[in-house]
């Protein structure tokens, strides 16, 4: 008897497991054959995600479905399609995918939907207007001067380094200084615990065997993140020291009171009227307000970092590219101090980062929606409640819309040839109201730190400096084994 129902409850669930892993058959949208256990997840795993996305976006098309393990996913390379969805169709695509490993409360501002991510992104918005960024201008740059001056110990030293990594340590003394008032050692110290931290928590994302492991089987989730808790405890993980730090800086200014205080992000979380202009913006938790700065403090170390490096490695592989990008650095600053103004005159310096993020957008994987209700574009209907990737790697790559796609030209983004330029083709920070909040913060910065170093230094690539680089999908994309070139002296410091 037993084994009777064993086999009648093992045909239900084989049944079952067809039909779930059918449901793309179903709405006629192509893609990779799933396992019925697992998914595509496998091929994802053995391809990796970025060559998996262009691979099958060029054999099923612009619009295909896949699983990432058993969760149905839509991706989406349709210009069209995706102004849909991220602009025009925005109240019924509020939402992102939800992230595998993410907390269960207190998501920050890239994961949190609906009411939440809306009074959120209300409050946050102000932090990173025209007037606070030049604000922050001095600070970016004082920490740019750390910066220089590793780089020119690295020049004196002559040898091949990790350009990644000194932009990784940047990054973080930046985002530390501008949106939490945190003066830390990290530029000068290699060691430092802070940055450590940091680095540990981001090895474990892409060394972790969780994240596949709970898109395969969701349901063993709730066991993660007991686990986690339990690891908590014993102060085991990072991310609870950080957690504790952004507690401790919260708590001291709310200590401090909201009077000469320089204004920044934890400022505008604990006191959101400070100016008095935002009295219907509602005030945050303490728990809100460290989830909002952990997952900023995150995401501006992560990304920006990536695209420097990018940046530079295609800088010291194209020697046309740098040396036209010197002169520009030289016309414009005359050998005077950066400015806020003078580094937004370098237009040639534009064209360059663009190109950069077209061929490497880091950010690009988190450009996800889930509908509210169901919809149909272009004859596709997506389901409601079906996550949406936006496969802006393949379209960043597609050949209709870029000659040569994987040849770097700033031209394509010259003033000239920006009408050529299909509208939302490019998209390396998402569209729409969720837009990367912290975009135009991020590009201040790059300017600014390659700005100076070009300024005195030119890159030079080394018999270690891979031609084509090895990309690592962690949330953001990044150079899986850094970026490791020389540096010659251009002009004295």
């Amino acid at each position: 008897m037993i084994a009777v129902v064993l086999f009648c409850l093992g045909c239900i669930g084989y049944m079952y497991l067809r039909w779930h892993f059918s449901v793309f058959r179903r709405l006629s949208i192509p893609g990779p054959e799933p396992n019925i256990i697992t998914g595509n997840l496998v091929q994802i795993l053995r391809m990796g995600q970025l060559d998996a996305m262009l691979t099958w976006g060029r054999k099923y098309g612009r619009v295909f479905g896949y699983f990432e393990g058993w969760t149905p996913v839509i991706a989406v390379a349709d210009p069209d399609i995706l102004r849909e969805i991220l602009v025009k169709d925005f109240n019924n695509y509020r939402s992102r995918k939800p992230f595998p490993l993410a907390p269960r409360k207190s998501l920050g501002l890239f994961l949190e939907n609906g009411d939440q991510w809306k009074k959120s992104r209300t409050s946050l918005t102000p932090a990173f207007s025209s007037g606070k960024l030049r604000d922050m201008f001095a600070t970016i740059n004082s920490s740019v001067d750390h910066l220089v001056c590793n780089t020119d110990d690295k020049c004196n030293i002559g040898e091949t380094f990790d350009v990644y990594s000194l932009y990784q340590r940047l990054t973080l003394d930046v985002i530390g200084q501008c949106a939490f008032g945190l003066q830390t050692n990290v530029q000068t110290d290699e060691n430092d615990d802070f940055l450590n931290n940091i680095r540990v928590l981001f090895d474990g994302l892409s060394k972790t065997i969780l994240q596949p492991l709970v898109m395969l089987m969701p349901f063993v989730s709730h066991f993660v993140f007991a686990l986690k808790n339990i690891v908590f405890l014993f102060g085991m993980n990072p991310v609870v020291r950080l957690r504790n730090q952004m507690r401790e800086v919260v708590k001291i200014r709310k200590q401090m009171g909201n009077d000469n205080i320089q204004p920044d992000l934890v400022q505008l979380m604990v006191f959101p009227n400070s100016d008095g202009k935002r009295k219907s913006v509602v005030p945050m938790s303490d728990r809100e307000i460290v989830a909002q700065s952990l997952t900023f403090l995150l995401a501006g170390y992560e990304t920006t970092s990536a695209v420097l490096a990018f940046l530079t490695h295609v800088l010291a592989t194209h020697d046309d590219v740098q040396t036209k990008l010197c002169q520009e650095v030289d016309e414009v600053l005359q050998d005077k101090k950066v400015t806020y103004e003078l580094v937004n005159k370098m237009t040639y310096y534009d064209t360059v980062i663009d190109e950069v993020c077209r061929l490497y957008p880091t950010a690009s994987m988190i450009v996800t929606r889930v509908g509210a209700c169901s919809r149909k574009y272009k004859g596709i209907r997506f389901p409601a409640g079906m996550a949406i990737q936006g496969n802006i790697w393949a379209l960043h790559r597609d050949q209709e819309y870029w000659e040569d796609p994987e040849e770097f030209r700033p031209e394509r983004f010259a003033t000239e040839n920006k009408s050529n330029i299909r509208p939302y083709s490019f998209l390396p920070f998402g569209a729409g109201p969720r837009m990367c909040i912290g975009q135009r913060f991020a590009l201040l910065e790059i300017k600014v730190a390659v700005c100076r170093i070009l300024q005195h230094f030119t890159f030079v690539k080394a018999s270690e400096t891979a031609d084509k680089l090895t990309l690592l999908t962690r949330g953001a994309i990044v150079p899986r084994d850094g970026v490791n070139l020389r540096v010659t002296r251009r002009h004295s410091i």
